[in-house]
């Protein structure tokens, strides 16, 4: 049963329960009961169901418990709602909670509970991105939100399943490797949530921690910059540097609040790539623009931490976009994607290609694959051999005997890292 049809039956259920039931504090037309920390029950779990459908609640592990987790996430709806942050479940709350005016945790409104959670039926509310469970048979016990609650993390790899998982207080990674034969395709498909003390987003080489020049910029093996920046988990970015160093127009550029560059492409043009953009805002979000939508300052002046320039654009606001089909419809390549959910879950994806067991993937099939996810926005990045995705200390991309002499420099990586720093 999906998540709807689920909630849609406890919270039925709920309303013939409190039928029955004297209600104190509310008044007697209320359907609801007072929820705040200690209780429990069958509306309980409908709030939480109704919170995970809203994206304030990551995992679906969760009890009928009205816990502490509980009230953090129902203090963070009341502000995205602009209420007092109380943490209690009001009858008035949970009126405008089950209602389709709440704000979910995306900024927009809350999805119809009556409506399919497709794509197609949903149109620009895709559908909610399921984090997959942590891989391996010792996989330990998450909170609701998604993360361990523990001093040391868990971390799993295991090549041959094709599976990983690293999940602590702040990071949650999940990587799947996905394989259709009949192509033959081969991909992976990875998960990212995080939240403070860790750090996600620009990991740059030390070589250009300056502003990079012509004769200046030394780009770095990818797992040099993934060690030296502590990663966890870390992809190949648009590789800008590649395009300063031959003196070409690398995008709008901006990275960690610094202004790199600013010079880009007509968002007309027939030049490969088209620099389209993704960017990274403070709060996390991330957003496409056409390569020349605004300049760098004006990213800045938005609250935008760093911008992505390669393109084309995938998906915008959940939709496939329209301009795809003028980009490479028929080349595949190996392909490296960007792109968020409507909940804030990083996703990526690393098409392989030029191998007999992959022969690479077309831009409208990576499109058409993030927005099976769940992706709302998302962005093709550089591809060929520069693609890169590191999972602690092994590029898992490649072949563990690869010789990394083959591996390609690259100015940076996207990658996340615990703590602050």
């Amino acid at each position: 049963m999906n998540i709807r049809k689920t909630l849609l039956v406890r919270f039925l259920a709920v309303l013939l329960l409190l039928s029955f039931l004297p209600v104190f504090g509310c008044g007697a037309e209320s359907a609801y009961r007072e929820l705040k920390s200690g209780d429990r029950g069958e509306d309980v779990l409908a709030l939480k169901d109704r919170l995970y459908e809203l994206g304030y609640i990551s995992s679906k592990n969760y009890g009928d418990d009205y816990n502490k987790n509980t009230v953090a996430r129902i203090k963070e709806l009341q502000k995205k709602n602009g209420l007092k942050a109380t943490g209690i479940a009001t009858p008035e709350l949970q009126e405008l909670v089950f209602s389709d005016e709440c704000i979910a945790k995306s900024g927009k409104k809350a999805p119809d509970l009556t409506q399919s959670h497709t794509p197609e039926a949903a149109g620009n509310n895709p559908a909610v991105f399921a984090m997959p469970s942590p891989a391996g048979k010792d996989a330990p016990q998450l909170d609701e939100d998604g993360f361990l609650d523990a001093d040391e993390p868990y971390i799993y790899a295991n090549r041959n399943a094709g599976e990983w998982t690293y999940v602590s207080r702040s990071i949650h990674v999940e990587i799947r490797q996905r394989v259709d034969k009949s192509v033959p395709h081969k991909w992976l498909e990875a998960a990212l949530r995080y939240r403070e003390p860790a750090w996600f987003g620009s990991m740059l080489s030390e070589s250009t921690a300056e502003k990079p020049t012509k004769s200046g910029l030394q780009p770095a093996k990818p797992m040099t910059i993934a060690e030296k920046q502590q990663a966890v988990f870390a992809i190949s970015d648009d590789f800008f540097g590649y395009r300063v160093w031959n003196s070409q127009k690398p995008g709008i550029i901006v990275r960690n609040g610094k202004i790199w560059s600013e010079k880009t492409r007509a968002a007309d043009g027939k030049a490969w790539p088209p620099l389209d953009i993704i960017a990274q805002f403070e709060d996390g979000s991330m957003k496409t623009f056409v390569s020349d939508a605004h300049t760098a300052q004006e990213y800045l002046d938005m609250g935008v931490v760093s911008t992505y320039a390669f393109g084309p654009i995938l998906v915008e606001d959940g939709r496939v976009s329209e301009d795809l089909n003028h980009w490479r419809t028929t080349d595949r390549a190996p392909r490296m994607a960007i792109g968020i959910t409507a909940d804030g879950t990083i996703l990526a994806i690393d098409a392989l290609g030029r191998r007999k067991d992959a022969v690479g993937v077309t831009t409208p099939w990576l499109a058409e694959r993030m927005l099976e996810l769940g992706a709302v926005e998302a962005l093709n990045l550089d591809g060929g051999n520069t693609t890169s995705m590191i999972f602690m200390d092994d590029i898992i991309n490649r072949p563990e005997d690869v010789n990394k002499k083959d591996i390609r420099t690259v100015s940076g990586l996207i990658g996340v890292r615990e703590g602050s720093d």
